[in-house]
């Protein structure tokens, strides 16, 4: 091997690990936007109401734990995992808020994170090489959130029992973002 082709070797070694990252250092900044959104959501509507906790047991559908659908995937398919929750809770909260009782400007803001969020990790899941797919778990929890909304009427407590789901999906996700975090 020649002197030129080792040192271009060494350079390879060198820069692609800084490579390979840099097209999704915006996952820092999914962590503290998270940490804001949640942040929002608890001051939106302060502690859960009493009066909600039997309508709690009208929604029919096992809890989403992102900590185990993660486990095994590799750095694109977390990222993609992040990327497809976040539009779903997106979605949600473009919904009717009408019969809520929350701060306006504090609901804007968290749907302002939401689609910052979402616009920063774009260019992680669209890089070349990666197969965007839809998460059939992901999908049907959701679905079935978007159905309970529905068939409470859109009701305050129906919103309220989303808020606690919502934020327990965006503490899953600032998990699973350390988590990618660290590897790079």
């Amino acid at each position: 091997m020649t002197f030129p082709s080792v040192w271009g070797m060494w350079i390879l070694l060198i820069l692609l690990p800084g490579v390979l990252s840099q097209d999704c250092q915006r996952l820092q900044l999914q962590e503290v936007f998270n940490k804001d959104a949640q942040n929002l959501l608890r001051a939106v509507g302060g502690p859960f109401p009493s009066e909600c906790k039997t309508m709690r047991e009208s929604l029919r559908t096992k809890s989403l734990n992102l900590h185990h659908l993660v486990k095994r995937l590799q750095t694109q398919d977390k990222i993609q995992i992040v990327h497809q929750t976040l539009r779903h809770i997106s979605k949600i909260y473009s919904m009717n808020l009408r019969s809520v009782t929350w701060d306006r400007d504090k609901v804007e803001h968290f749907r302002l994170l939401l689609d910052r969020q979402l616009s920063e990790l774009e260019e992680c899941v669209r890089n070349p090489g990666s197969n965007l797919r839809r998460n059939s778990a992901i999908h049907n929890y959701f679905r079935k959130l978007e159905k309970f909304l529905n068939q409470e009427g859109f009701s305050d407590c129906a919103w309220e029992i989303i808020r606690t789901e919502t934020r327990t999906r965006l503490q899953q996700l600032l998990f699973v973002t350390a988590q990618i975090s660290r590897r790079n």
